[in-house]
């Protein structure tokens, strides 16, 4: 046969009643008090909403920096792409005028990624029918 334990349990009686009040709920001794549970839920919501935000901001940040995770240039289709030197980069916007009437590549392209290439640097592609331009930027 099994002994079991009694624990003290503390009810709170009203006066003149012998029955516990129903609002007050009875308290065991390893247990505190739930007069403060909306407050902590609402902490709770809040926390729960401050590291939402902070998981999205990190988010939105690693997309930018984001490494590529395979080189595409190993790729039989893709052609050899280099960056334009400064001077060879005036001469070209001599000859046809403004770098910005070129077709454009974004920067979060993986073969500028993989040059390096930055917002306002050209890029030469090396193809069979010739060379083709695409100016880099940020936004199309």
């Amino acid at each position: 046969m099994v002994e079991s334990e009694d624990v003290p349990v503390d009810i709170d009686l009203d006066e003149g009643s012998d029955s516990p009040n129903p609002s007050k709920e009875a308290k065991s001794p390893g247990k505190r008090s739930s007069g403060k549970s909306s407050s902590k839920a609402k902490k709770t919501a809040k926390t729960k909403k401050e590291k939402t935000q902070k998981r999205t901001k990190t988010t939105r940040t690693k997309k930018t920096k984001k490494a590529i995770k395979y080189d595409p240039t190993e790729n039989f289709m893709v052609p050899k792409h280099e960056i334009v030197s400064e001077d060879e980069k005036r001469e070209l916007e001599r000859m046809y005028g403004s770098l910005d009437l070129f077709p454009k590549i974004l920067v979060t392209d993986p073969i500028v990624m993989k040059l390096g290439a930055k917002e306002g640097d050209l890029i030469r592609i090396h193809r069979e029918e010739g060379f083709y331009y695409r100016y880099v930027v940020s936004r199309s």
